[in-house]
């Protein structure tokens, strides 16, 4: 029977090993649990995926295959002494000290076992159905009072997924399959797969009854799929002789052979003045990075006890090492690209020419802006659809006298288009945020295989079908080196796959659709002082604004001082009592470096959304200077790490200039956008 056409699989590079396919056929009912219930409904829901159809986790055939894997290298190194096979599967799934090198994608519903019902025939059967479980006493042999449980199962179907041989470390570092090391891995896991015989919860009771295949199948016919497979492993066993191969390993300190064994460590050179404070008339080039995930995401968040919780968006310094490394493949695989424009892209980084933004939500086309935080809304007043929330902007507005104001703290703001539903002229923008998916698991024993003590813990992730933006901006000497020369891996407008976030190598996390636009040089605002003499900052990311101290710190005061060392100096306006002057909040942000694989130290910044009214306090320059400078300023950021992301503003944003408006509440499903590469993946499956 045909089991249709899966998904085209996602590769991270064009260099990477071709993926393999995972297919899986169930013979009972299964079903992988959530752990949670639905209020009201059941008491256990299995795993579903964008189309509410089962799906099996890539962390879980990561699990099973694993645990099969160790028993294959054991019966392979057999009574030699030699325990080759054994250190190649722990290099293949990776330890606590060590990354794995293979990654498992989810594996979608295909069709059902028994016929070739599609699963949007209306006419078919349900793939997921309901069944009722109690417990039995032990020592009556009855059933026991209130335990009456609702669990959902899924029906015999196929499912389709992938394997793939990663062609990179967790620090970008390559990672170079040779044809025996990847023959050997395709053995074993193709031995491995054979071996799994259920997946899923309840498999001590019938459920879950399955074959796991790794590798071309292409027609399956159940009544002899495993004998298929194992034909295939029984030649490939035959042909091999010998240990095994070596782990593919990256290269402490890569080399770059085609330069004559110089090294790819940057090196810091002197810096245009144009990066320090935009005064020497330097051209910027950017392009947005658009980013649709096709599967929930972790954006790097302080854990809180057992829950992570990802951030609303993803920073640039996810990002950045991304745009660098194919910046660097493309400018070594091009023989145009001569061995000074190579060092200057190497060390692109470090002297201030490639930077990338944070990247936000996109609602209708619109990239979200960080909620100023010089925002109040009625504190009794409802939220109505059409007409929105009736908003102050207290930069301009003071305190209202008969009523009671909160402060707008969270979310994003989308200004024009709003969606359609909305008829009131006063509301001039959208505001959000994505709706985290949650999703419950527990580390298992690798020996025993039950859950492991203390391990339960809960996931938040960024939901798949977002769409995100960045920018990426280079400076003019760096736009010339790549301009017309770089193709393939960095070509305009060419989507390519990347992962990302936390756990981004378990399959279930972390995969998304890359599309890099068009450069194009940037326009410098041309904004001026109010009448008053002054103007906005809204700053549109987190700002890391160094103390006193040279360590990170936080103050306004810093801040200040920030802009005084970059040949802009501001001060705060704060001459009318009755209005804010500025609207400052604070953050801790950590990270976690994948090189030393260890957390690195915290830090202490503005928050994002922060607003500061400003007037030059440099009375020998004139104020059209200033602004020059300050708007030049807001291309490539204030303070520290702007080249992944901080210190970004916006200069008089047009939204601050008015005293009152409306904000239209958007809903989970904007945040969902239409032809994203997630909800196309789907309709192709």
């Amino acid at each position: 029977m045909s089991t249709g056409t899966a998904a085209e699989p996602e590769t991270g590079s064009p260099d990477s090993p071709a993926p393999l396919d995972v297919t899986i056929v169930f013979r009972s009912d299964w079903g992988v649990s959530t752990g949670t219930g639905v209020a009201g409904g059941v008491d256990a829901a299995v795993e579903k995926d964008g189309r509410d159809l089962p799906v099996v986790r890539g962390t879980v055939l990561t699990g099973a295959i694993r645990e099969q894997a160790f028993v294959v290298a054991e019966a392979l190194d057999g009574d030699s002494g030699d325990k080759s096979w054994r250190r190649f599967v722990g290099a293949l799934f990776g330890s606590v000290g060590r990354a794995r090198l293979v990654s498992f994608s989810d594996a979608s519903f295909v069709s059902f076992s028994d016929d070739a019902a599609p699963a949007d025939d209306e006419s078919k059967r349900e793939a997921v159905h309901e069944v009722v479980s109690l417990s039995i006493d032990e020592e009556t042999g009855t059933a026991k009072k209130d335990h009456l449980r609702l669990l959902e199962r899924a029906r015999a179907c196929i499912l389709r997924g992938t394997v793939e041989l990663l062609d990179k470390t967790l620090d970008g570092r390559p990672l170079h399959w040779r044809a025996g090391q990847r023959k050997a891995a395709e053995l074993v896991l193709s031995i491995s797969a054979l071996l799994v015989r259920a997946l899923g919860s309840n498999r001590s009771d019938g459920d879950g009854l399955c074959s796991v295949l790794i590798g071309e199948t292409g027609e399956i016919d159940e009544k002899n799929v495993d004998q298929k497979v194992r034909e295939r492993c029984r030649g490939q066993l035959e042909q091999w002789s010998g240990p095994a191969p070596k782990a593919p390993d990256a290269p402490d300190f890569p080399i770059d052979s085609k330069a004559g064994g110089r090294s790819d460590i940057p090196v810091i050179g002197k810096k245009d003045s144009g990066h320090r404070d935009g005064s020497n008339g330097m051209t910027f080039y950017e392009a947005d990075l658009d980013i649709d995930l096709t599967s929930p995401v972790i954006s790097y968040d302080v854990p809180f006890s057992n829950e992570l919780r990802s951030l609303d968006f993803l920073r640039g310094t996810a990002l950045l090492p991304i745009i660098h490394h194919r910046l660097q493949v493309a400018s070594k695989k091009n023989a145009d690209v001569g061995a000074t424009a190579r060092e200057i892209i190497r060390d692109a980084v470090v002297n201030g020419d490639l930077l990338v933004s944070d990247a936000t939500a996109v609602v209708n086309g619109v990239r979200g802006m960080p909620m100023p935080l010089v925002l109040s809304r009625p504190k009794t007043e409802g939220n109505d659809e059409t007409e929105g929330v009736r908003v102050l902007n207290r930069l301009l507005a003071e305190e209202p006298e008969n009523e009671i104001h909160k402060p707008l703290r969270t979310g994003y703001v989308f200004p024009l288009p709003v969606p359609k539903s909305a008829d009131s002229s006063e509301v001039l923008a959208g505001m959000g945020v994505p709706a985290l998916q949650g999703r419950q698991s527990t580390a298992h024993n690798p020996v025993t295989g039950a859950a492991g003590t203390g391990q339960l813990f809960l996931a938040r992730a960024l939901p798949a079908g977002m769409r995100l933006r960045a920018t990426v901006t280079m400076s003019e000497k760096l736009y010339e080196c790549v301009k017309d020369r770089l193709d393939g891996d960095f070509r305009p407008q060419r989507t390519f796959s990347e992962r990302l976030g936390l756990w981004r190598l378990s399959g279930t996390y972390g995969r998304a659709r890359c599309r890099l636009g068009e450069f194009r040089p940037v326009e410098v605002p041309g904004p001026g002082w109010d009448e008053n003499g002054t103007t906005t900052l809204w700053f549109t990311s987190d700002v890391v604004a160094r103390s006193p101290r040279l360590g990170p710190g936080g103050s306004l005061n810093d801040l200040h001082k920030a802009f005084e060392r970059a040949g802009v100096p501001l001060t705060e306006d704060d001459s009318d009592e009755r209005r804010f002057s500025a609207g400052i909040r604070h953050r801790r942000v950590d990270s976690w470096s994948a090189a030393d694989r260890r957390p690195r130290a915290t830090r202490t910044v503005i928050q994002a959304g922060s607003v500061l009214r400003v007037r030059p306090a440099d009375a020998g320059s004139s104020p059209e200077e200033t602004m020059r400078r300050l708007a030049r300023l807001s291309v490539t950021g204030i303070g520290e790490l702007t080249a992944q992301g901080f210190g970004r503003f916006v200069v008089d944003h047009p939204l601050l200039r008015e005293k009152k408006f409306r904000l239209i509440s958007l809903k989970h499903e904007d945040f969902i956008a239409e032809g994203c590469a997630a909800v196309k993946s789907q309709e192709e499956r």
